[in-house]
C-alpha cells in the first residue's frame, strides 16, 4: 500500500474533519472527479487546534426536550492513549467485563527524531458492577493500534474469545481465563495495511466460528476459527478503504461491507463477486449491524451523517433514515430492546436512538470533550441500561446509565 493510503486511513481515525473535501475543492460528500467516491484530498487539523478540540459543543445541540437524568455519567476514566472501542462481554457469568481499546501515533523515535511512526496500542480490561464508587482496569496489554475489538457471543472451548484488529494489519484472538486475557490465536492479514473491522459469524446461532476482516486496502477476509486461524476466502470489495465488514447473523454466509467509496456491498461466502451493490450513501460507509432478534433488519451509518434502515430482503433502498448530527462510527442495538440503538457519532456526540417506522433521535450525550468512535451497551435485562463509551482526543472513557422509559423523540 502507498503512503498516501495510510495517511488518508490514520487522518481519519486521528486528525481528520469529519468530511473529506474533494479534489476539486468544493464542499460536497461525493467527488465527481472519482465517480462519486469520497476518497479525496484529505484536510487535516492538529489535535490542539480549535476545529477539533471542544467541536461537540459547537453543534447547537442541547437535551432541552428530554430529562437530564436519562442517562447519567457515573465512571470516568483516562486511558492515555486515545481510546477508539469499547466493547462488553455477552458471555454469562462474565457480561460485568468491559474492554477498552487504544490507538496511539507515536512520530519520535528513541532518539528523538521523527523520521518513523509507531502505530502503539493498549487494551483495558476492567471489572464493572453496580457497587463500584469508581473503575480501574484490572488488566492492561501493550499492543499495536486497537482499531476494532468484539467479542464471540459464545464461548470457544469453554473460554469467552475476544477478537481485535490491529494497526499492523494482524488479528488477534485472546481468550479470559480467570479474569484475564491470554493470547491465543494470531493471524496477518496483509502487508502493509491497517485491520480496520472485524465481525463473528455465531452471534445467532452457537457453531463453527468464522471472522470477517476488513482492510485499508479495501480487502475483505474470511477467517475460520480451530486450532488456528485459517484463512478461507478473500474478496477486493472496495477501491478504497473497507472500514466496515458484518455478518448476516441469520445466515452466516452472507456478509456485508462499506467502504470509502460510499458503497455499501452484500457477499455470499460461496461467490467470487458481491451478489448486491447500493450506491445510496452520500460519503464512506462506516457501520453495519444485523439485528441478532429481528430478521432480516440491518443498520448502517456514514460518514454523511445518517443512520439507515434496511429490510436484507430488499436493498435497493433503505425503509427509513435520519441525520444524527455527525458522522456515524459504531452502531449498537440494545440487547433486550429490539428498536432501541446507541450511535457513536464522532463529532456529534453520542446518540439514543430508537428504529420503527422511523428512526428517531432520543437523547444526545455529549459529555465527552472530543470525537465520539467506541459505544456499546451491557449485556443485562434491567430497568437502567448501563453503557460505556469512549472518546479519541481526551483520552476519555465514561460509564453511565440510561433510563430509556424517561426519554422522549428530541
Amino acid at each position: 500500500m502507498e503512503a498516501m493510503d495510510i495517511q488518508a486511513v490514520e487522518s481519519k481515525l486521528s486528525d481528520v474533519t469529519v468530511t473529506a473535501i474533494p479534489m476539486n475543492g468544493k464542499s460536497s460528500h461525493k467527488d465527481l472527479s472519482h465517480g462519486g467516491s469520497s476518497h479525496a484530498t484529505i484536510s487535516t487539523v492538529p489535535a490542539s487546534s480549535p476545529s477539533s478540540n471542544g467541536k461537540d459543543k459547537d453543534n447547537s445541540m442541547s437535551n432541552t426536550n428530554a430529562t437530564m437524568s436519562s442517562w447519567k455519567t457515573l465512571h470516568k476514566w483516562c486511558t492515555s492513549y486515545s481510546a477508539d472501542s469499547v466493547e462488553w462481554c455477552p458471555v454469562e457469568p462474565y457480561t460485568d467485563i468491559l474492554v477498552c481499546g487504544t490507538y496511539q501515533l507515536d512520530k519520535t523515535d528513541e532518539d528523538g527524531s521523527t523520521k518513523k511512526q509507531k502505530r502503539l496500542g493498549r487494551i483495558y480490561l476492567f471489572k464493572v458492577s453496580d457497587e463500584m464508587d469508581e473503575i480501574c482496569p484490572i488488566q492492561s496489554i501493550d499492543t499495536s493500534g486497537i482499531l476494532d475489538q468484539k467479542w464471540s457471543y459464545n464461548c470457544i472451548d469453554g473460554y469467552p474469545v475476544l477478537g481485535t484488529v490491529t494497526s499492523e494489519g494482524s488479528l488477534h484472538l485472546y481468550r479470559l481465563v480467570n479474569l484475564k486475557l491470554e493470547r491465543w490465536l494470531e493471524a496477518v492479514i496483509g502487508e502493509n495495511v491497517l485491520a480496520l473491522s472485524l465481525d463473528w459469524s455465531t452471534n445467532k446461532y452457537h457453531g463453527n466460528a468464522s471472522i470477517i476482516v476488513s482492510d485499508s486496502a479495501g480487502t475483505v477476509t474470511l477467517w475460520k476459527v480451530d486450532d488456528t486461524l485459517d484463512k478461507v476466502g478473500e474478496w477486493q470489495a472496495h477501491g478504497y478503504e473497507a472500514w466496515i465488514a458484518a455478518f448476516n447473523y441469520w445466515n452466516s454466509d452472507v456478509f456485508y461491507t462499506g467502504g470509502d467509496d460510499c458503497v455499501l456491498k452484500c457477499f455470499d461466502r460461496k461467490s467470487p463477486d458481491a451478489v448486491l451493490t447500493n450506491r445510496s450513501h452520500e460519503a464512506g460507509v462506516t457501520a453495519i449491524r444485523s439485528h441478532v432478534d429481528v430478521e432480516h433488519q440491518l443498520l448502517t451509518g456514514s460518514y454523511d451523517e445518517k443512520v439507515r434502515l434496511w429490510d436484507a430482503r430488499q436493498m435497493k433502498r433503505c425503509l427509513t433514515e435520519t441525520n444524527v448530527g455527525g458522522g456515524v462510527w459504531r452502531l449498537k442495538w440494545h440487547p433486550n430492546r429490539k428498536g432501541v440503538i446507541l450511535a457513536a457519532c464522532m463529532y456529534g456526540g453520542f446518540r439514543l436512538l430508537r428504529a420503527e417506522e422511523t428512526i428517531d433521535i432520543l437523547y444526545e450525550y455529549l459529555e465527552h470533550e472530543s470525537i465520539a468512535y467506541g459505544a456499546d451497551w451491557k449485556f443485562e435485562n434491567k430497568e437502567l441500561s448501563m453503557v460505556a463509551t469512549c472518546s479519541f482526543y481526551d483520552c476519555n472513557l465514561l460509564i453511565g446509565k440510561i433510563n430509556i422509559d424517561n426519554t422522549k423523540i428530541l
